[in-house]
């Protein structure tokens, strides 16, 4: 799913690096832009519940940009 390379550091202006420490636990969700929070939801791969207490989202709104994404 994640189709970045292993240095990028931005992804169609999605600050890469805030994702990775916010799903890490280095960084509060509140500190990322609301399509940052969509990406991490997508692209994490987590459990649905676990992304979504990282994320300060519901479970039901990870599975959804999830499925809209596949």
């Amino acid at each position: 799913m994640n189709t970045l390379r292993e240095f990028d550091t931005w992804d169609r202006g999605v600050d890469v690096v805030a994702v990775e420490r916010v799903l890490k636990g280095t960084l509060r969700h509140e500190e990322l832009q609301p399509e940052e929070v969509r990406y991490a939801a997508r692209h994490a791969k987590g459990s649905a519940r676990s992304v979504a207490q990282l994320l300060g989202v519901t479970e039901k709104t990870v599975m959804n940009w999830r499925e809209a994404d596949a």
